[in-house]
């Protein structure tokens, strides 16, 4: 695949309610790795798509669609790769289990940088499995 340019905007769905403050603003919370109890590990990367419909098409549910670039998440140290036609990876983001404070700073700094581009809060999209 090729390397993602900074200006490409990124589509991440929104898998959790509380991802989204009530004022809508986006919480960090939606880009610090999550716990996977059934396999007893963190996620490797947080996932994002190149298009809104890509973000959330394979998800049961989701409460909508945040955006932010390419850019935005290098300006961090983090970098983006699109390791699948509908899919991309953001990788080197820290554990939150070993580096708790600088996953809450990244976290916190991306969800400033990102904003809600689809809004389904009061209506999730449901996709039947």
């Amino acid at each position: 695949m090729d390397k993602l340019s900074d200006d490409t905007i990124l589509y991440r769905a929104i898998t959790k309610k509380k991802w989204i403050d009530p004022d809508k603003a986006v919480d960090a919370e939606a880009f610090i790795l999550r716990w996977f109890p059934k396999r007893e590990e963190y996620e490797k990367a947080l996932s994002a798509a190149l298009e809104p419909e890509q973000a959330y098409n394979r998800l049961s549910k989701c409460w909508g669609v945040i955006c932010f670039t390419v850019r935005d998440v290098r300006e961090l140290g983090l970098d983006a790769i699109q390791d699948k036609p509908d899919h991309v990876s953001i990788i080197n983001v820290p554990n939150p289990e070993t580096h708790e404070k600088e996953a809450t700073d990244i976290g916190t700094k991306l969800a400033k940088k990102s904003r809600l581009f689809l809004d389904r809060l009061d209506n999730p999209i449901i996709n039947k499995k």
